[in-house]
């Protein structure tokens, strides 16, 4: 078969002063069958609009961090403002994204959280070539096993069920308790994935796990199922859980893993209404979300429960399913799980639990439960105060 042809954009200067270093990536990036495209700013129509068209359209991004403008009193620099849209826009799309970044330049934000980066020197371009080729190839690879995967019409692997349970324990803390029983529907399955994204940029939060535990509980007689984390940042925690030998066609296993990690949750409405005009939250309203779940696999059973704290009053719980990358409504599978009674939310005294049981949850849908917080008595205290004349 001839080789894919990714589409790579290309985020960086359109200085004079660093063609040279573009063209010298540029060349790098084609040799592994990227096609390159550096978005020229004289197409007609907002520029916004049509970078984020470009974004869209590419297979994933690759950022080349050069020297913009000297930072005042330390002896750094910092790279052009829009290669930090660039990136937030590719990963709010979940594209790919390898950033190389010069000698001498400071990275902040979600740059300095972005782990796939390599640093170069624009004296000496092919002092790190083989880091930097590396580098381009494990950003091919990993691509191309998307491709295979999304063209594969077979599936896998079966999930007999698939069962969470989350308990918020505080505003600092949540636990994550999942039991799941698998079967490989093909003769050399290897591996399969688990991940926990963060989709907003609110300074201070993080998907590190604090703690992490995972037990095999079942598994055919002379074969093991390990786990391995593959990327820990702020923003992605992505492991994988490796058979070995691989698993043979019918070969069943049962596992369960635990994470302790920090509640990303606003823990008031003000908090959440904050976020929201700060711009750094995922949603245009201060909705809060217990679970989104994407069922990646075919699933017989899907289970979400979550409990909150004593004493915390949620409000308005409701739930909705998404189909597919475009996140389009799934109006047909919101009604079956209403005429189901699949979701149910429930006070216990002074206890809210949230619970969602799904048969059959339908694969490439993302499963959300949504709430609203309390509201923070402290402000609302502080704001009858500030209004006596």
């Amino acid at each position: 078969m001839p080789a894919v042809i990714f589409r790579a954009f290309i985020s960086c200067s359109l200085a004079e002063e660093d063609l040279d270093v573009v063209e010298f990536f540029k060349r790098l990036i084609r040799s592994f069958d990227f096609e390159p495209e550096v978005y020229d700013y004289q197409e007609i129509g907002r520029i916004p609009d049509k970078v984020k068209e470009h974004i869209v359209r590419a297979d994933c991004l690759i950022g080349l961090a050069t020297r913009r403008k000297k930072i005042e009193g330390i002896d750094f620099w910092a790279c052009p403002d829009w290669i930090h849209h660039e990136v937030a826009l590719a990963h709010a799309y979940n594209k790919p994204i390898a950033i190389f970044v010069e000698d001498g330049v400071r990275i902040e934000g979600l740059l300095e959280n972005e782990e796939r980066r390599q640093r170069f020197s624009r004296t000496d371009l092919l002092r790190d070539i083989d880091k930097i080729a590396r580098f381009l190839f494990n950003l091919r690879t990993y691509l191309e096993e998307g491709y295979r995967t999304e063209r594969s019409n077979l599936p896998v692997l079966l999930r007999h069920y698939f069962h969470i349970k989350e308990e918020v324990r505080s505003r600092e803390l949540s636990v994550m308790r999942c039991d799941i029983l698998m079967e490989s529907l093909v003769d050399a399955l290897e591996a399969t994935h688990h991940y926990l994204v963060l989709d907003e940029t609110t300074p201070g939060l993080t998907v590190k796990p604090q703690h992490f535990d995972f037990v095999c509980k079942e598994i055919p007689d002379g074969k093991r199922a390990e786990p391995v984390i593959v990327l820990a940042s702020d923003q992605k925690f992505l492991w994988r859980v490796i058979f070995t030998p691989p698993l043979k066609k019918g070969e069943k296993v049962k596992y369960a893993f635990k994470l302790v990690h920090q509640n990303v949750r606003p823990w008031t409405h003000d908090e959440a209404e904050d976020r929201v005009a700060a711009g750094t939250y995922e949603y245009k309203d201060p909705r809060c979300e217990a679970c989104e779940w994407t069922i990646s696999y075919p699933t017989a059973e899907f289970c979400f429960d979550i409990e909150f704290p004593e004493g915390y009053e949620i409000r308005d719980p409701w739930l909705d399913v998404r189909m597919g990358d475009a996140a389009l409504p799934a109006h047909q599978e919101v009604q079956r799980l209403k005429e189901g009674n699949m979701f149910t939310a429930e006070k216990l005294i002074d206890k809210w639990s949230l619970s969602l049981r799904v048969p059959k949850p339908l694969q490439g849908h993302t499963y959300y439960i949504y709430y609203f917080a309390p509201r923070d008595p402290a402000r609302d205290a502080t704001s009858t105060i500030a209004g006596q004349g």
